[in-house]
């Protein structure tokens, strides 16, 4: 079977930085008995010492023709595995879903029929592995959880009665999900981000956000704020960055353990950001652009994700001088800020295809980067 990885032969290290901060740059405190830690990095960007070197180990290329014509159209999410097999789904097919490559990127395994019957996806918005290794696909539009072994053999499905956006296993039986609500009398979608118990009943609801829809005689944001989700070993991480840069630690119970924020200075809108928002918005009627707004800055950060350390990775908005790429923040379990690290377009509006992806496993980092000819690698940095 063709190897479809690009190994590369010079290995590349990227590093991240650590800041020697004076004991006043991070400050614990307690609101309503919950500990929050602000950390104030200041924006001296003078050379630091490093804390661990990523090395590249290779690229999968995505778009390759075997994979193309077995089905994987467009790539939607990945995960890996207790052995580091790494899974990509694609989000609709024809064929198969799932595409299974060894450590090594070779490619194992593709099954997940396309369909409406038994064990038959069509609609993922959500494959995640288990703690047992068994993969949950989330087919939102016919509501249905399906389980597949590790060789890709359905074990059961699920049916629910209400119809989460995303579902992604904690790792102890519960899940953590994002659930819109509707609101059409004031145009808007509220988004619950739920704990839920094994049969995804709800447990705890650890955040919401607002969705405002467009419409005539409206308002209506150009830029919409993010959410960030991660889940680590021990927490699940959530921030709407609507309420500035304030990421909460949850335990998998729901319990809020503590606040993180970060003094940041806000990064503003070039003239080419600007032109390319105004662009996704040519499509709409004169009387809709003419309500849109459009911001001097962006929001705080974009995503994150999180290690097996749990250390969360938050991606800002703010470029780190290499072309396509962007500043990570790091921060360690205790919420202190540990420095920063550059990775590629992962995800920046109107410079990528959308909502990227990006995850941390075994020591590795993985994640997809749009190439030169707009389609999708899958990159895997090692953390020495």
């Amino acid at each position: 079977m063709e190897r479809l990885i690009r190994v590369i032969p010079l290995i590349l290290i990227l590093t991240i930085t650590s800041c020697r901060q004076e004991p006043s740059s991070v400050r614990h405190s307690m609101e309503g008995g919950v500990e929050v830690v602000t950390n104030d990095p200041g924006l001296d960007r003078s050379p630091r010492p490093r804390i661990f070197d990523l090395r590249q180990e290779a690229v999968i290329d995505l778009s390759s023709a075997d994979l193309v014509r077995g089905g994987l159209a467009d790539p939607a999410g990945f995960d890996v595995d207790a052995a580091g097999n790494i899974l990509v789904w694609s989000q609709s097919s024809n064929d198969a879903h799932f595409f299974k490559f060894s450590p090594a990127g070779v490619l194992l395994a593709a099954f997940g029929r396309s369909g409406q019957g038994p064990g038959e996806v069509r609609f993922l918005t959500s494959a995640y592995f288990e703690a047992s290794d068994e993969l949950m696909a989330w087919d939102r539009g016919q509501s249905k959880m399906v389980f597949y072994d590790k060789d890709g053999v359905v074990l059961r499905q699920n049916t629910l009665s209400r119809r989460p956006s995303l579902i992604v296993p904690l790792g102890d039986g519960r899940y953590v999900t994002l659930e819109q609500e509707p609101d059409p009398e004031e145009r808007l979608a509220i988004v619950r981000t739920l704990i839920c118990g094994p049969d995804l009943e709800i447990v705890k609801e650890i955040g919401r956000s607002k969705v405002t829809w467009p419409g005539p005689g409206r308002r209506f944001p150009a830029l919409q704020s993010p959410i960030l989700l991660a889940v680590s070993a021990n927490y699940v991480f959530y921030g709407n960055s609507e309420g500035g840069y304030e990421i909460g630690y949850f335990e998998k119970s729901g319990r809020l353990r503590r606040i993180v924020r970060k003094i940041y200075q806000p990064v503003p809108l070039s003239a080419e950001e600007r032109n390319g928002l105004i662009k996704t918005y040519e499509r709409f009627p004169p009387e809709f652009r003419a309500n849109v707004e459009y911001p001097d800055t962006f929001p705080p950060y974009q995503m994150g994700f999180a290690d097996d350390e749990d250390r969360l990775f938050v991606m800002t908005y703010e470029g780190s001088g290499e072309k396509g790429h962007y500043w990570f923040d790091v921060f360690g379990r205790d919420g202190e800020f540990a420095g920063r690290v550059s990775l590629g377009n992962y995800g920046t509006y109107g410079r990528s295809q959308g909502i990227l992806f990006a995850l941390a496993r075994h020591g590795r980092i993985y994640h997809f980067r749009e190439n030169v000819d707009g389609f999708k690698d899958l990159v895997v940095w090692r953390i020495k």
